[in-house]
């Protein structure tokens, strides 16, 4: 580095009015107020940062005090210049407002203001960041603003002009600053790379120009950033958006694909590449809202060159969403369901929960309107299955009709044997296609169920993909070796043994590494909350005989409810968990990862 080496922003500032880019009405308003000889005695210059305050003060104050001036051209060769670049001026005086607030700087200010300039024609104090001061101070110098002595002149500048007292303000003339265009931002940054030989990419430079909020300084900060990188090779977008700590644009369309296609391992497996590399949870889904919401616009637009200065795309980047054919309205949903969690994933700590969460919640936006076909066992003494769906109810044999068969197959004496032969008959008859699924369904809803906790049970409900159910093994899949070590965790495995010991004691489990193409079967266990039973409620007043009569009774066994009152337990069941539990049973049936 060279010993004298200065920042490019400090480097290529303005020193003239030709050199202020973006700023046309404010430039137009001081030229004319030289050439007319209508100068102020005080000026407040408003707008974000970077956008060219302070440079057009010094650029003012150079055109009014320079040898030749007042000027529209000053010379940048005689002394009042020099010094006005420099910042070292006796006649033009630069007040940090942040570290000169109290009504003892601003005594010392109104002090200053009694002596006539030396060099130039004016005496000029720029303030700089005015809003800082306080209001003693602006109250002290508010006399000073209205009737200053001759000559003397006062340029503010400020980023947030409705902290400024209304007194202040009234007595300026103001103008606010816009922010700068993408356009003349690249611009300027592509004639100052070929200056300083900068191997820089048009794609990247936009990408600078985009994430910088309008800031001309900002863009020259960055560029001056990668500038020892694109020495000996080019600055490309992709490592703008690393130094920007923002996700890849085709990492985002990835996740994006995975959510559209309702994929739940898969989208589970992007995000968690994405936080491995660096990524906090907040900022993904800060990159993914804005990534969702140029998706919309690319959706909804059909002139390329409006989405490109609306979003940060590229014309490939359009064309790449355009190809996939998404659904607007679904994205939409997405988006919605994304913004939703995000305000969890600010202010919780666990953010990477809560992200999974919302890729869960949006991969199932389209199951909610399904019809689902739920199964659980009915009769487990016959050991069949009955399908409780909204569309598909299969016929099932009667009990009557099986026993029926079995008798008039092989006649039998003893009664034990009638039973035995009944039920080894029921299970050794083959079944077809949907009754096999239904059977294995049947067994892996009844485990998962028998779980007590509810995150292992979201666990091997959600995460886990049901392979086969043979010679009473039971095979899950899972997409990594990662989810094979959760799975196999001490707050997990146990649960999942004891469920299986609890409901059929002979099977086993095992846990197996799969990839997209291996085939599962496609069993969607519904989730059953685990209610601990309440003893039956007793009035207050009741006589302690009939206390005795109640506790004495038997408890009503499920079987005698009828579906009224089945209904209404299960809504009591509900009842026993907090809102926020009852959202996620509901929502994501048995998808939720611990």
């Amino acid at each position: 580095m060279e010993e004298n080496y200065l920042p490019l922003f400090r480097k290529y500032r303005p020193q003239s009015f030709q050199d202020i880019i973006g700023q046309e009405s404010l430039v137009k308003a001081l030229s004319n107020a030289i050439e007319l000889n209508r100068i102020a005695n005080a000026y407040l210059f408003c707008g974000p940062r970077g956008t060219g305050k302070t440079s057009s003060a010094r650029i003012f104050a150079k055109s009014l005090n320079c040898e030749k001036g007042p000027t529209l051209t000053p010379c940048q060769k005689c002394a009042s210049c020099i010094d006005i670049t420099n910042a070292t001026g006796l006649d033009v005086i630069e007040i940090d407002a942040a570290s000169n607030r109290g009504i003892q700087d601003a005594k010392e200010l109104i002090s200053q203001v009694q002596y006539a300039p030396i060099n130039g024609k004016y005496k000029i104090f720029i303030i700089d960041e005015v809003h800082m001061l306080s209001n003693d101070a602006f109250n002290a110098l508010l006399k000073t603003f209205e009737e200053p002595p001759k000559n003397v002149i006062f340029i503010l500048a400020t980023t947030e002009p409705h902290k400024v007292l209304e007194t202040i303000v009234s007595r300026c003339q103001r103008f606010d600053l816009r922010r700068i265009t993408t356009d003349d931002i690249i611009k300027r940054l592509r004639q100052i790379s070929d200056i300083e030989n900068i191997k820089i990419t048009d794609e990247a430079l936009f990408t600078i120009a985009k994430n910088v909020s309008g800031g001309l300084r900002d863009s020259l900060a960055l560029l001056d950033q990668v500038s020892i990188l694109g020495v000996k090779e080019e600055i490309t977008k992709d490592l703008i958006e690393d130094l920007l700590g923002k996700v890849n644009f085709d990492v985002l369309l990835n996740l994006l694909k995975d959510i559209n296609e309702e994929n739940i391992e898969l989208s589970l497996y992007d995000i968690d590449e994405i936080y491995s590399k660096g990524n906090e949870p907040r900022n993904l889904a800060e990159n993914f809202i804005e990534f969702l919401r140029n998706v919309i616009l690319v959706l909804s637009s059909k002139d390329d060159n409006s989405i490109t200065k609306f979003t940060t795309l590229i014309k490939e980047d359009i064309e790449k969403i355009k190809n996939l054919n998404f659904d607007k309205e679904k994205i939409i949903k997405i988006l919605n369901t994304i913004i939703e969690y995000y305000k969890e994933i600010k202010i919780s700590t666990n953010p990477y929960l809560w992200m999974e969460l919302a890729v869960i919640a949006a991969c199932k936006l389209n199951l909610q309107n399904q019809k689902i076909v739920q199964v659980k066992p009915v009769d487990v003494s016959l050991k069949t299955v009955t399908l409780e769906a909204e569309t598909l109810k299969p016929a099932q044999p009667k009990k009557e009709e099986v026993i029926k068969e079995i008798e008039h197959i092989e006649p039998i004496k003893n009664t034990e044997e009638i039973n035995q032969t009944k039920e080894n008959t029921i299970q050794n008859t083959p079944v077809k296609n949907q009754n096999e699924n239904a059977n294995e369904a049947t067994i892996w809803t009844t485990i998962i169920n028998a779980i007590p906790s509810l995150p292992s049970k979201a666990f091997y409900s959600g995460v886990a993909k049901l392979v086969k159910i043979e010679n009473k093994k039971i095979t899950l899949g899972f997409l990594n070796e990662n989810l094979i070590i959760q799975a196999k965790s001490e707050s997990k495995l146990p649960q999942l043994q004891n469920a299986i010991n609890s409901t059929y004691k002979d099977y086993e489990v095992e846990f197996v590494k799969i990839d997209s193409s291996t085939k599962t079967l496609d069993v969607k266990p519904k989730i059953t909350p685990n209610v601990p039973k309440r003893p039956p409620e007793i009035p207050i007043n009741q006589p302690k005989e009939t206390i005795k009569e109640v506790s004495s009774q038997n408890p009503i066994k499920n079987e005698d409810l009828s579906e009224d009152e089945d209904n209404q337990k299960k809504e009591n069941e509900k009842r026993q968990y907090s809102p926020k539990v009852q959202e996620m049973i509901e929502q994501f049936n048995g998808r939720i990862i611990e």
